[in-house]
């Protein structure tokens, strides 16, 4: 009996040391995790979800809770396992850990309650680690209202203080409040403002919200001989919106011209808005790109010290209208060279070399010129959806702003999005296009609710810092059989920063970049084909 038992241990010891000397070679699947939709009680608009800086904006109303926020829907990769920071969750323990769209798909004894006064991360998890961060601001209109008060008061948020102005006739020992909304229109100030009129020095006031203690405002009050300033100009490339204040019960004349001429040209009345008592807009449309405008305002026929803006300068992006093309050998390029790259010349690009290679199945080029009949004028881009591609399994004709490079061990880095543009700010994208869709047939999983194909068609435009703010799209899901013009209209989301480059997409394939590894997994239609001409950015 002894015997046996040695020769069993000794057999155990032997596999464990067998086992240990076997290396686990299987790479994990890569399974790329983001956020598809993400909401919180009090939320304004949409999340702005950048899956690049895989980061998450979002605006609440002014009766929202920062510190108690309940967020009521997250959406996420399905392979996804979502794992908040427990130190922002009220109770990380009942926080779930998978998606949701409503409350109510969730246990009663769930709580979403988080604080979000400060960005916090999100970790979603499938075999790798994608660490996200959400930002949260509160949007306050803050309102301030006095007797003969003069422009838009001056609000430092930061260290609640607000100054206000008014006429020099104003005597400060006797000032009528009307309106003091410093942290909203549902908070309560002690004192009540209504009862403080002595303002020969700064008074103080304490801000509730709910009963809870929000901070300590400080307002001051200080007389002015002015009656108009000029402010804040949003400055396009044919139009700038121009800011200002005026005393209360004065009407504003705008007028404005070129910093070269000398007649003031007076700005319609219709064009002009009071969004307060003392503040106005004014829209100034019809002007010239990349030159200097002088403005004023003048009440009473007294005008006040003038101000300038420059328009933005119009930059041409080549090759609009697709009339220009190159081959070498079987690659179209629609460029005045043969390059998608760094090339000189080089400014638009196509996935056409990622499959006519031999190593791609020596496919014919996918985005080619057509011509005749076939182009709405001169010559027009079509593009092409195909499968059975070697490694990738689909590729969709595609015709870009960016760059091209084959990259055979991660094809989805093969493409790079925008060229430099610091000119002024498109507000529309127009052009032609004819489109036919065909039957999803490659197996794809992204989104994987189509049953036919979609074609694609947009914009984007980045900053300097590399963050998107301009956006606009077109998505095509019927037959087209026709040249059918569209217009797309550019959304902004920051009036406060300058395009540094720009990115025009168009592909037969709305989900062919979509990639896990080297496949392709968004769903295609094999002989999907779009055609589109003559493209034009339009300008306000």
């Amino acid at each position: 009996m002894k015997e046996l038992l040695r020769h069993i241990g000794a057999m155990v010891m032997f596999i464990v040391w067998m086992t240990s000397c076997i290396n686990n070679d299987i790479p994990y699947p890569y399974i790329p995790a983001e956020f598809q939709e993400f909401a919180v009680e009090g939320q304004v608009g949409e999340a702005q979800i950048d899956p690049g800086k895989r980061s998450i904006n979002i605006t609440i109303d002014e009766w929202a809770e920062l510190d108690s926020l309940r967020v009521i829907k997250v959406v996420a990769t399905k392979e996804a396992t979502i794992y908040p920071d427990s130190s922002a969750c009220k109770d990380r323990r009942k926080f779930p850990d998978f998606s949701f769209t409503t409350l109510d798909d969730l246990p009663k004894n769930a709580n979403t309650l988080m604080n979000f006064t400060h960005p916090v991360k999100f970790l979603l998890k499938t075999y790798q680690d994608y660490w996200w961060t959400v930002v949260v601001k509160q949007e306050i209109k803050r309102t301030i209202e006095v007797e003969n008060q003069v422009g838009d008061p001056i609000i430092d948020v930061k260290n609640r203080i607000a100054l206000i102005y008014v006429s020099n006739s104003q005597s400060l020992k006797e000032i009528s409040i009307k309106k003091l909304e410093l942290e909203g229109s549902n908070c309560k100030l002690l004192p009540d403002p209504a009862t403080v009129t002595n303002f020969f020095r700064p008074q103080e006031f304490a801000v509730y919200r709910r009963n809870k203690y929000i901070g300590l405002w400080t307002v001051d009050v200080q007389q002015t001989q002015v009656v108009s300033s000029t402010g804040a100009v949003e400055v396009w490339g044919k139009k700038a919106v121009v800011n200002g204040g005026v005393r209360v019960g004065a009407v504003p004349v705008i007028e404005y011209k070129q910093a070269t001429e000398g007649v003031w040209k007076q700005l319609s009345a219709s064009a002009v808005t009071m969004p307060s008592a003392t503040t106005f807009r004014g829209t100034i449309t019809g002007l010239q790109d990349g030159t200097t405008y002088d403005w004023r305002v003048v009440v009473d026929g007294t005008p006040g010290e003038p101000a300038s803006f420059i328009t933005e300068k119009i930059q041409e992006v080549p090759n609009l209208n697709f009339d220009t093309w190159t081959q070498s050998g079987k690659n179209w390029f629609a460029n005045s060279v043969a390059d998608d790259y760094n090339g000189e010349g080089a400014y638009w690009a196509t996935g056409n070399e990622g499959v006519t290679s031999a190593l791609a199945g020596s496919n014919a080029p996918i985005t080619v010129p057509v011509e005749g009949s076939a182009a709405y004028r001169g010559k027009a881009a079509q593009m092409t959806t195909i499968t059975g591609v070697p490694l990738v399994g689909a590729a969709a004709g595609n015709l870009f702003i960016g760059k091209y490079k084959t990259n055979m061990q991660n094809p989805s880095k093969s493409v790079e999005f925008g060229r430099p543009f610091t000119g002024a700010r498109p507000t529309k994208l127009t052009g032609y296009y004819k489109y036919t869709p065909q039957p999803i047939s490659n197996g794809g999983t992204v989104p994987g609710t189509l049953t036919s194909d979609e074609c694609h068609i947009y914009i984007k435009i980045w900053d300097a810092s590399g963050n998107q703010f301009g956006y606009g799209e077109l998505i095509g899901k019927e037959k087209v059989t026709a040249y059918t013009k569209f217009t797309i209209h550019i959304q902004y989301n920051n009036m406060s920063v300058k395009p540094a480059s720009i990115a025009i997409v168009a592909t037969s394939s709305r989900y062919g970049g979509e990639f896990s590894g080297a496949k392709v997994v968004g769903q295609v239609g094999a002989g999907s084909i779009l055609f589109v001409d003559e493209f034009e950015l339009l300008y306000e």
